[in-house]
């Protein structure tokens, strides 16, 4: 079977020793390995003037993000993270910031109870 001559950008990319089933993955958790590879790819810009993963129907990792029939797939909120996401938001309109508590002073010779 004749393999098809690589790019030389094919070549320079991090995900080019990856397992095409992780690489062309649908589910986050398979081609997480991929995405992770993307995140320090040299070529990220060519992969995805190459690939053109929204006009193609591309189901994989393209430029850091996992795309499911030409569409990036939105990642996945940890439990919580919707309302960190609001409060940040909402500190940031503000002009604050959220400061971790002082801690308290303990005096020498008191006993907590």
């Amino acid at each position: 079977m004749h393999q098809p001559d690589t790019n030389p950008w094919q070549a320079a990319a991090a995900c080019a020793g990856l397992s095409p089933s992780v690489v062309f993955s649908r589910r986050g958790k398979e081609a997480a390995p991929a995405l992770r590879a993307c995140a320090v790819c040299p070529v990220s810009r060519e992969c995805e003037a190459a690939v053109a993963p929204a006009e193609s129907w591309f189901d994989g990792v393209c430029a850091g993000r996992l795309w499911r029939n030409g569409r990036p797939v939105k990642p996945r909120r940890r439990r919580g993270q919707a309302a960190a996401d609001e409060l940040a938001a909402a500190l940031d309109a503000a002009g604050a910031t959220l400061e971790p508590a002082a801690p308290t002073p303990v005096l020498a010779g008191s006993t907590r109870g």
